[in-house]
């Protein structure tokens, strides 16, 4: 019996965990809104605007751990989302980005909303194509879900003509192909018997910014195998290791004299993923110091020498190679002196955080309050089972080595593009159990407003929080660090969100979201426990110097 393909794509969709597609529909989209309305199995998740669309499947994808959906409408539309598919691009975000395209029946006289689609797509996504034929829209969906959830992850494109979708399709969708399964590397062995060799005090775990969440307990048991310190960096998309293990040691600032100047004692450097090294701005400087032996761990042949050569690369699962080698390392060190390297650590780490608290609270009677005062306090005021989608440079400071960060449960917009992060809340929590915090400037926070309607409209347990300091403070701070002329003179041009100040109050309320202003850290609190109860989204403006 014949179907539509556009009742194929669904069942596709159906049989890959989707349930919720996030898109913003025009009329080449018409055949997929047509098809939803006896869908209610599925979810349209409607964003008033595409970058709000797709940051939304960005943040549903990540914290689900599935492959997002996402329905956009023409050229237009795809070039109005462009800005976020390159953030979602640089952290790996799987993501399946559809976009309606004109009848091909009169694609040759170049209609309107019609455009070479895969060619504006092809630079910011893994995989991009056409659709032309309805018996092929089964094919081309099963291999783009397929090559988006293939490390290293990312967003792929199909373009969906809107006569295709019509089309008469004969039999059943076609299955997914089984994923292949990278098992421990072969060289564990190696790895361990190398590491053993070396001063557990001297050996540096350093973690990439692509890390599953799958990956931790590997990643904690190795650490803990040798009492190993473990690095991050700042500019992370995501976390997997919890910030509150003795191991931990903080992150990486994004300049490569700093991390060199931390890793001068080191001797053994186990590199976990890839992009690791990331720096802003540019220093002629080698971050590893010459004799340091470098360990790299990862699922992604191409990780291999991108930043820098490996004495040993090790090729596959990083979760069951790390867990693999953490069994061997058992064998291989003296159990009572790791146990001892963990209890220090975790005492060393316990003092740390209680001076680094007391210093950064001193200044809590300051007005507008400083940025780690008020990051803090935030911090403090949430439960264990918060998400955190966070993308403001608020967190910069001395604070965020006091972040508690989990795995699965942080997440930052690490391709530079501002507006990502409200819309990534709104949808995060969409699949997250329990409440989504967006970390926002007033400067980012303007750039997709639009997901505060969604987070009203879909009844979503998000609190934005908006730190307010009038500017694009980030940017200020880049120009005093390069002794920029607009910053010796006190004349930032273009950097100032003033003249009007931007009123939120009056922005939440418009789109249906209660918001406060919370100045002090005893309102800070009580706004947050305010928003916990609420059964809905919430907006706190915080002003910081």
């Amino acid at each position: 019996m014949a179907r539509r393909a556009s009742d194929v794509l669904l069942d596709i969709l159906r049989d890959e965990g989707i349930t919720h597609i996030f898109g913003n529909p025009g009329s080449t989209e018409m055949p997929l809104m047509d098809a939803l309305v006896d869908a209610t199995d599925i979810t349209y998740v409607l964003g008033l605007q595409e970058a709000t669309a797709v940051g939304m499947a960005d943040g549903w994808a990540l914290s689900s751990g599935k492959v997002g959906f996402v329905n956009l409408h023409a050229m237009g539309g795809l070039g109005n989302a462009m800005g976020v598919l390159v953030a979602s691009m640089a952290s790996e975000t799987p993501l399946v980005v559809t976009a309606g395209q004109q009848d091909t029946r009169h694609l040759m006289t170049e209609p309107w909303l019609s455009g070479d689609l895969v060619a504006l797509a092809a630079p910011v996504t893994k995989w991009a194509k056409e659709v032309r034929r309805g018996e092929d829209v089964g094919s081309a969906l099963r291999r783009a879900f397929a090559i988006a959830r293939t490390p290293p992850c990312g967003p792929v494109f199909l373009s969906l003509p809107m006569d295709v979708l019509d089309q008469p399709v004969e039999g059943k969708a076609p299955p997914a192909s089984a994923l292949p399964r990278l098992g421990p590397s072969p060289d564990v062995g190696r790895f361990a018997e190398a590491l053993a060799s070396y001063d557990p005090d001297k050996v540096f775990i350093l973690l990439g910014d692509d890390l599953p969440a799958a990956a931790a307990s590997g990643l904690v048991a190795f650490a803990e195998a040798g009492g190993y310190p473990v690095w991050g960096t700042q500019l992370t998309s995501r976390s997997a290791f919890p910030s509150a293990h003795p191991c931990w040691s903080g992150v990486l600032k994004p300049d490569f004299a700093v991390i060199r100047e931390r890793l001068e004692a080191t001797e053994a450097l186990v590199l976990v993923g890839g992009r690791a090294f990331v720096a802003y701005p540019y220093r002629d400087v080698r971050p590893i110091p010459e004799g340091t032996k470098v360990f790299h761990v990862s699922d992604d042949p191409a990780a291999f020498g991108r930043e820098h050569p490996a004495d040993l690369a090790l090729l596959g699962d990083i979760g069951a190679t790390l867990q693999a080698c953490a069994r061997r390392l058992a064998h291989l060190l003296p159990a009572a002196e790791v146990a001892g390297r963990l209890s220090r650590r975790a005492a060393a780490k316990l003092r740390h955080i209680e001076t680094l608290r007391a210093e950064i609270m001193q200044d809590q009677q300051l007005s507008p309050l400083t940025a780690d005062v008020a990051v803090l306090t935030v911090f403090d005021a949430l439960p264990d089972t918060a998400l955190i989608a966070n993308d403001s440079a608020a967190t910069f400071g001395k604070v965020q080595e006091l972040m508690m960060t989990r795995p699965g449960r942080y997440f930052f917009s690490r391709g530079g593009v501002l507006g990502c992060n409200q819309p990534a809340a709104v949808g995060a929590a969409l699949a997250h159990d329990g409440p989504v915090v967006s970390l926002a400037g007033d400067g980012g926070a303007m750039y997709s407003p639009q997901a505060l309607w969604s987070a009203a409209h879909y009844r979503t347990k998000v609190i934005f929080i908006v730190f307010n300091n009038r500017r694009y403070g980030v940017l200020q701070n880049i120009a005093k660090q390069l002794g920029c002329p607009n910053a010796n003179q006190n004349r930032f041009v273009g950097m100032n969100i003033e003249q009007p100040a931007i009123d939120f109050m009056a922005l939440a309320a418009s789109m249906g979201v209660p918001a406060v202003r919370a100045n002090e850290t005893q309102a800070i609190r009580d706004a947050i426990a305010t928003a916990l109860g609420r059964d809905g989204p919430s907006l706190i403006e915080i002003a910081i110097r």
